[in-house]
């Protein structure tokens, strides 16, 4: 239906999302051409906490883009883009493109907001009850409703 706006209830975006982007969570977040970051590893090596601490329990999963690599253990993100609001919008689409038919992220930052708009190329079924994403046999895990054929 033409000018049919939907809205991802919230809850459901964050299980979906939310082992990725917890990697930003409190973390460093730098660009790979940093000249602070080979000092910053060198200080993890020495103080024992390059691969973990047993106070690290937020850890997202790793990942590995074009974009952005993330290491969980040391709650570092080293990116090819600056850290702007552009950047980040940059970063999250890539990372979330496949898992959710984002058709605009808008980030805020202080006084600076940035927004992005996407066509997507997902086919993902929701919910027409709840907006929760079907399943493959077209059953809405949330309320039960059952995608017609």
């Amino acid at each position: 239906m033409m000018g049919l706006i939907w809205f991802f209830p919230c809850n459901e975006i964050k299980k979906i999302a939310w082992e990725v982007l917890k990697n930003f969570d409190h973390s460093l977040i730098l660009r790979e051409d940093d000249p602070l970051l080979p000092a910053i590893l060198n200080v993890y090596e020495e103080t024992g906490i390059k691969n973990g601490a047993p106070q690290n329990t937020m850890k997202g999963q790793a990942f590995k883009t074009e974009l952005a690599t993330a290491y969980p253990d040391s709650r570092l993100v080293v990116t090819k883009e600056t850290s702007t609001i552009e950047g980040m919008i940059k970063i999250i689409y890539e990372l979330l493109k496949d898992k959710l038919n984002i058709t605009k992220l808008t980030f805020t930052s202080g006084v600076n907001v940035g927004s992005a708009e996407f066509e997507t190329k997902n086919n993902l079924d929701r919910c027409p009850l709840c907006g929760i994403f079907l399943n493959e046999n077209g059953l809405c895990p949330k309320c039960g409703y059952q995608k017609k054929n």
